[in-house]
């Protein structure tokens, strides 16, 4: 561009020459679906649905990966080791590794009874037509498929720290650590030692390489 202008190239900042707010990657609210939501929209769809959200909510799998999840085979892995690798369907062919709990035992054992391929999209549809599908129920039903990952986000962050997430806290984050070592009865920096590496264990369970992007799901 210098070239192309004779030297008159300058740079311009999103922030300070345009007016574009700075990105803030920390949530004010809970973006998880409750358990009361989550149990009567199982009830109410149709059971390939229901596993898809549990499988999600469970595991943390995005919409995509929990259509093209093997499950017979994740399942045979989960009883051998109590995990799960994810590869297909994950962002940018990512292989990540899932640990599971009984609830995910659980999902994987009745994602095995509905399916016949070597994933959960039924027989007779391509996958576009069914996530076509599926994202006109959840128009219709009023709820987002992502809100099971951030349950998962939320509950794995507690069951690694002992501590509920911080969006759920209403805590601001400027007094987080401060919150968390009172709430363990810790030091400030063992409170910190602890928050981050459950972050950074989020982050690789999530399939992200940033941890702003896991604080989305977390505060």
């Amino acid at each position: 561009m210098k070239l192309a202008t004779l030297g008159e190239w300058q740079s311009v900042s999103p922030t300070r020459d345009c007016g574009i707010p700075r990105r803030n990657y920390l949530p004010e609210h809970s973006r998880a679906m409750p358990a009361f939501q989550h149990d009567t929209l199982v009830a109410r769809v149709d059971e390939r649905i229901g596993v898809l959200l549990t499988l999600q909510r469970t595991l943390g799998l995005r919409f995509r990966e929990s259509v093209l999840l093997d499950a017979r085979k994740a399942l045979c892995q989960a009883a051998k080791d109590s995990y799960v690798i994810v590869i297909s369907g994950t962002k940018g062919g990512r292989r990540r590794e899932i640990p599971v709990s009984g609830e995910a035992l659980k999902a994987l054992e009745a994602a095995t009874g509905i399916q016949h391929g070597r994933s959960l999209v039924p027989d007779d549809m391509s996958y576009v037509d069914f996530r076509s599908e599926c994202y006109a129920l959840a128009q219709k039903h009023g709820f987002n498929f992502h809100a099971e990952r951030h349950h998962y986000a939320q509950q794995r962050y507690q069951a690694l720290t002992g501590v509920p997430a911080p969006v759920t806290t209403g805590v601001p984050r400027r007094d987080w650590l401060e919150f968390m070592a009172e709430f363990l009865q810790v030091e400030v920096s063992a409170a910190e030692a602890i928050d981050r590496e459950a972050r950074q264990t989020l982050s690789r369970e999530l399939g992200h390489n940033r941890l702003e992007v896991t604080n989305v799901y977390i505060g």
